[in-house]
């Protein structure tokens, strides 16, 4: 009993923090959808430039989230030219370590 009420939290835990992660990547990237000059575009265009289809944008603006794959962060921080690396330290910066339930 006490492994499933463990394999439910740490549901719960990934859940919260693909929510985060995804709010955080749609307000640094996909509130406002550019081209690589800078230039406001259509969510539709954003996608084909990116490599996504648009639901998945759509999924990742959403306020719920969804649970991400690497390859679609990686797809987006290839087209904004920015670093994984980056990303991740700015995303720990502003959640912690340890995000809480």
């Amino acid at each position: 009993m006490a492994i499933k009420n463990d394999k439910k939290k740490l549901n719960k835990t990934n859940a919260l923090i693909n929510k985060h992660l995804c709010n955080f990547i749609a307000d640094k990237f996909l509130r406002v959808t550019k081209n690589q000059e800078g230039k406001s575009i259509s969510q539709n265009q954003y996608s084909d430039m990116v490599g996504l289809s648009s639901s998945t944008i759509s999924k990742l603006k959403s306020l719920e989230g969804y649970n991400i794959p690497i390859s679609t962060i990686y797809n987006i921080c290839r087209h904004e030219k920015y670093s994984l690396k980056v990303l991740f330290k700015e995303f720990e910066d502003k959640y912690g370590v340890d995000i809480p339930e």
